[in-house]
């Protein structure tokens, strides 16, 4: 009961979710790592999550409710601290993103965040946050990845310029793991990474993204700084989207050459 951090249930629904969840263990008379132990999860996300410093999975909220008996209580609060981890103008695109059967990915500054590393996805995203809003955004992005693991997981094409992967992000180590990580991705059979050469003549504005969905037309979503970034549904500025691609497509790297480059680069570090 020492130095525990207040929580305020009032804040956010993360911080209702982690005070129910603290009242319930100490009820029970349980530790976190006795209660980690006893549902199956590690300490350390039991702690983040009571202390609204990570929003719970959906089967956290169902063994939770199971293990103490609430019904649906956590499962009802779980998509709404969830939901807070996204920025407003994201949800967009994690929506889109979690139920796509495939995408395709033009990436021109950083490795994207489905793929990110946890080290590589913290670097990326410290600048102006708060320690406490740091550690939010980068579980909801690892979070992201929960996609990856599904049984049908999606198709996956990834368009990365060079520059993207020569750069040191972080640290020396922590470029290096990330490029082992989408070496060992690049392995999986539903997903490819192409590599655009620096000197392709081909000179997009931003990054950009198109989803295929079983239910329904391509989707694109264009990237933007503080918040611009959209979705597309238009179906002549969607095609204008998939041309785009296309282009890029046609001057990037094979996947045999561009695995080449990434382990060379990595190597290298």
């Amino acid at each position: 009961m020492v130095n525990r951090k207040r929580l305020d249930p009032t804040e956010s629904a993360a911080a209702l979710f982690g005070a129910k969840l603290r009242k319930l263990r100490d009820k029970a008379g349980l530790s976190q790592a006795q209660l980690a132990a006893e549902i199956g999860y590690s300490h350390d996300t039991i702690s983040k999550v009571e202390t609204a410093a990570q929003a719970p999975s959906p089967e956290l909220a169902e063994r939770l409710d199971a293990h103490f008996g609430t019904d649906d209580t956590f499962q009802e609060l779980q998509p709404l601290a969830a939901k807070e981890g996204i920025p407003l103008f994201f949800r967009p695109y994690a929506e889109l993103e979690a139920t796509a059967s495939a995408l395709r990915v033009y990436e021109p500054i950083a490795v994207t965040g489905l793929f990110e590393t946890e080290g590589y996805a913290r670097a990326v995203l410290r600048p102006g946050q708060r320690p406490g809003a740091l550690e939010q955004a980068v579980a909801m992005r690892m979070r992201r990845q929960d996609v990856l693991e599904r049984e049908n997981p999606p198709w996956i094409v990834v368009l990365m310029q060079e520059s993207a992967i020569r750069k040191i992000v972080g640290s020396r180590e922590i470029t290096k793991d990330q490029l082992n990580r989408l070496l060992d991705l690049s392995a999986e059979p539903n997903i490819t990474i192409l590599v655009v050469p620096d000197d392709a003549q081909v000179y997009p504005s931003s990054g950009f993204t198109l989803f295929t969905r079983p239910d329904t037309h391509e989707i694109g979503f264009v990237e933007g700084a503080g918040g611009t970034s959209r979705a597309i549904e238009l179906s002549s500025q969607v095609e204008q989207l998939r041309q785009m691609w296309d282009l890029i497509c046609s001057v990037a790297m094979t996947d045999v050459a561009s695995e080449a480059l990434i382990r060379k680069v990595m190597e290298g570090l």
